[in-house]
């Protein structure tokens, strides 16, 4: 039976189901030792890398990925799979209040977290690679999950991952989103990511996989910084991140990107005299990616001091 439950061409291949059931008593145990480990629970997100976790818990992970329930990720006999050890992580999540429409997400203030609830792709063409996919397979370690949906959007399938659930996606090619139903009610979660790049018919050398691999974890190495830099933020350098980032994902920020330069230009050709011609294009891009930045650092600091009065992020 395959481990994948729907496929697309254009989204690639997922997969919702149960882990087999000797896998269970680990999970428990990796969950119990895991949660003693959270230093907050009131964080938004918090979450411990493959290389970072401590022994104990590393030899169990270790445990679950060597399972060869994995080797239905390969189909045909030209297929090789390899582990992405180094993507794996552990992550507890308790949004306080989240929405399933982007135009209400200024109001959440999730800052490096937005990108979790809103349609998105982890990864884009940038990591887009003919018959080579990394999958990230999302595993339950937590039950009494009636509120948080992971939803594949374009596949109209969704799930409520609880304790030996797992939900795998294409990392680069899967459309997805976390909704919270109900807005009021608490729904701490921890979850077991795990990775594996797989290349059906693969005809490449091995150099070239390792090379891949190594491309995918430099990626994931960024936006693991900003998620971790951005989330829940304290520090003005923290704000200026995660503001980024939820900025980044709101459909009318365009709006006012446009607007700010309309209004650029305007006071240029108008106040400064500046003549919008093509000798003056550098003064011209300069002031305005110029006014742009202080614009954005402005936003800012308005942020980080009212954080600072008032302990509102």
């Amino acid at each position: 039976m395959s481990i994948f439950t729907h496929t697309n061409e254009k989204e690639g291949k997922i997969g919702i189901g149960k882990l087999p059931a000797d896998l269970h008593p680990i999970l428990k145990d990796i969950s119990d030792e895991y949660n003693d480990i959270i230093p907050d629970k009131n964080l938004s997100t918090y979450h411990t890398w493959y290389d970072e976790l401590p022994p104990s818990i590393k030899d169990k992970l270790n445990k679950i990925k060597s399972h060869n329930f994995w080797t239905k990720l390969c189909v045909g006999k030209k297929c090789v799979r390899i582990a992405v050890n180094e993507m794996d992580e552990l992550y507890y999540s308790n949004f306080k209040k989240t929405s399933n429409t982007i135009s209400n997400s200024i109001s959440k203030n999730l800052y490096g977290a937005t990108g979790n609830i809103v349609i998105h792709k982890d990864c884009h063409e940038v990591c887009s690679f003919n018959t080579i996919s990394l999958y990230r397979i999302l595993i339950g370690l937590t039950n009494d999950n009636t509120n948080i949906i992971t939803k594949f959007n374009n596949f109209n399938a969704e799930t409520k991952i609880n304790s030996g659930d797992y939900a795998i996606f294409d990392f680069s090619r899967t459309t997805h989103q976390v909704i919270k139903e109900n807005q009021d009610i608490q729904t701490p979660r921890i979850l077991l990511k795990l990775h594996f790049m797989i290349c059906e018919d693969c005809e490449y050398s091995k150099p070239y996989l390792q090379f891949l691999k190594s491309y995918f974890i430099a990626y994931d190495n960024i936006t693991r910084y900003i998620l971790k830099t951005g989330t829940d933020p304290k520090t003005f350098y923290q704000f200026f991140i995660g503001l980024l980032t939820q900025f980044f994902y709101l459909d009318y920020v365009y709006y006012i990107i446009v607007f700010i330069i309309i209004f650029i230009i305007v006071f240029l050709r108008f106040i400064f005299n500046i003549k919008l011609i093509y000798k003056n294009r550098y003064k011209l891009i300069t002031y305005i990616i110029g006014s742009l930045l202080f614009c954005y650092l402005f936003i800012v600091f308005i942020y980080w001091i009212r954080y600072r009065v008032t302990g509102i992020k």
